[in-house]
């Protein structure tokens, strides 16, 4: 079975967990690139905001082909309690290609649960399992290996030999 673990991530922390996702599978994680500059304390206002409305943003064409592998793992830091536009857009992007999908998502303290619900109902199905990691909680490199085995149990549960 072949995998891409593939995440928008402003501050690294998202793609912290995508690497470990993509080391403990064998495989590379792919950062979804946003055009445009993000930084700044209005940079990161305006994708708050953009978050919240459930706007997407220019994506740059990825590596490799979400088709031509069997699961995609999409991962996105919470935004007011949304997932970044950066993964609208590549949700919106590759939906066809977004059969066998996991997610995850990296947060603060609160507001997972609302940024999956938006992937889910944007993407139109389920995902066969998902991982919500705490920021604290990536420090600390016994907890997120926890996590991610429980994560990556439950996608072998559903059938996904990972």
């Amino acid at each position: 079975m072949t995998t891409l673990v593939a995440s928008y991530s402003l501050t690294g922390h998202t793609a912290t967990v995508a690497t470990s996702i993509a080391d403990r599978l064998g495989t590379k994680a792919e950062p979804i690139v946003e055009q445009g500059a993000r930084g700044g304390l209005l940079g990161t206002a305006a994708g708050a905001v953009s978050a919240l409305l459930g706007s997407k943003s220019a994506i740059a064409a990825p590596l490799h082909d979400p088709s031509t592998v069997d699961l995609v793992i999409l991962g996105t830091p919470v935004w007011a309690g949304a997932p970044a536009p950066a993964v609208n857009a590549y949700i919106d992007r590759h939906r066809d290609a977004l059969d066998r999908v996991a997610f995850f998502c990296t947060q603060g303290k609160v507001g997972a649960a609302g940024a999956l619900s938006r992937m889910e109902r944007r993407l139109g199905h389920p995902p066969l399992a998902t991982l919500v990691v705490n920021e604290d909680e990536i420090g600390d490199s016994g907890a997120l290996d926890d996590r991610i085995e429980a994560f990556l149990s439950k996608l072998r549960d559903a059938g996904d030999h990972t």
